[in-house]
């Protein structure tokens, strides 16, 4: 069907991200009625009033994407002064997702004298005083910057998904400051005290949601989270941790799906357990995890982490030197990995335990573990 665009629409839509407005086809001599017949027959599809895309297009993406691009077209069809918020921000910043998006986009409009929100088919609206500092662009589209956006949203999710959010806000920009920021400047939003764990907890050197799930089942448990993405290594930093406790000589690594799929599968093995052997020389024991068990049985990882405390660690020939994050990448005259928050995880295999069931309900954090050294 997409044949019937003109050729016109068509590179108008490949400038415009995949967008176009009925104004732009307009000034392109394309006339209203002839966009009328290219949505009725299906070429075209209406994502907002007045905001068009190739239906072919739309159709290709996943959940996520379409979403990102319905709040790209929701922007442009609103008036100035409103900005992508809440989940439709998260997707603009590819910051944690939950499983599905919601039904429409969100926006706030500011400078209304309007209060609360309004629905329609295309999309939601919130009214509300927000500092222009919070405020930025995404590919030319208006939005909350990512703290802002991720204490909002934590008011009102699980613990669990609060944390991925300030974790990856936090990565975002290098440190906390910025969240502690945002929730001093919502201070009098309600569901704020349920953000404010989220902020005291989050952690500028986790590289994934699934480790802010691991950090959650620690946290959870009352434990302490210990510290994410570590260098260790006799005199040189060698190998980086996703969570390690020099006290007990303890690790836990992430076990995402993509960890090993920048290589061959079998030389990526052969390398880990290379690695392993390496650290068990140095005295360090390792706990794996995987989705299945940070997000259905954070009580089962917990109770592991526990257990592996209370024993004595391993004998070691000589001590292991640390390097925090940043530190250990710059020694090794190495830029930080550029971390991507929002590639979907493997499918949960859910289990049959009542309890793990309502565990299962409140997942929803998105990527797998980064490459490792």
């Amino acid at each position: 069907m997409s044949a019937t665009i003109p050729p016109i629409l068509l590179a108008a839509l490949a400038d415009g991200g995949d967008l176009i407005t009925a104004a732009r086809c307009r000034e392109l001599g394309v006339s209203a009625d002839r966009i009328e017949r290219l949505l009725r027959s299906g070429a075209l599809t209406a994502l907002a009033k007045g905001i068009y895309a190739e239906r072919r297009i739309v159709a290709g993406l996943s959940e996520w994407p379409a979403f990102r691009l319905r709040t790209r077209a929701f922007v442009m069809a609103s008036p100035p002064n409103t900005h992508a918020s809440d989940w439709s921000a998260v997707a603009l910043h590819e910051l944690p997702t939950r499983p599905e998006p919601p039904a429409v986009p969100s926006v706030i409009r500011l400078g209304s004298r309007g209060s609360g929100s309004n629905r329609t088919l295309h999309g939601r609206t919130r009214f509300a005083a927000v500092a222009d500092r919070w405020l930025t662009e995404v590919d030319g589209t208006a939005t909350l910057r990512p703290s802002f956006a991720a204490v909002d949203l934590a008011r009102g999710c699980d613990r669990r998904m609060g944390l991925m959010l300030a974790d990856g806000a936090a990565t975002r920009d290098g440190s906390r400051e910025e969240l502690a920021r945002a929730e001093r400047d919502m201070a009098a939003w309600p569901g704020i005290q349920l953000a404010r764990w989220a902020v005291a907890n989050s952690d500028p050197d986790v590289e994934s949601p699934l480790e802010s799930a691991g950090r959650y089942a620690f946290l959870r448990a009352g434990l302490p989270p210990g510290v994410c993405n570590i260098w260790v290594g006799d005199g040189y930093p060698r190998f980086r941790l996703d969570h390690y406790w020099a006290e007990h000589r303890l690790a836990a690594e992430a076990d995402g799906i993509d960890k090993y799929g920048l290589t061959d599968p079998m030389e990526a093995v052969r390398a880990e357990k290379q690695r392993e052997w390496q650290l068990q020389e140095w005295g360090i024991r390792v706990v794996r995890y995987t989705w299945n068990t940070a997000f259905l049985t954070p009580d089962v990882l917990a109770g592991r982490i526990a257990t592996m405390m209370r024993v004595e660690p391993l004998p070691a020939d000589r001590p292991v030197q640390t390097w925090l994050r940043r530190e250990g990448f710059a020694v090794r005259g190495m830029t930080l990995p550029v971390v991507r928050w929002s590639d979907p995880p493997p499918p949960l295999r859910r289990s049959h335990s009542p309890g793990d069931a309502d565990q299962t309900r409140a997942a929803g954090g998105r990527m797998s573990g980064s490459a490792r050294l």
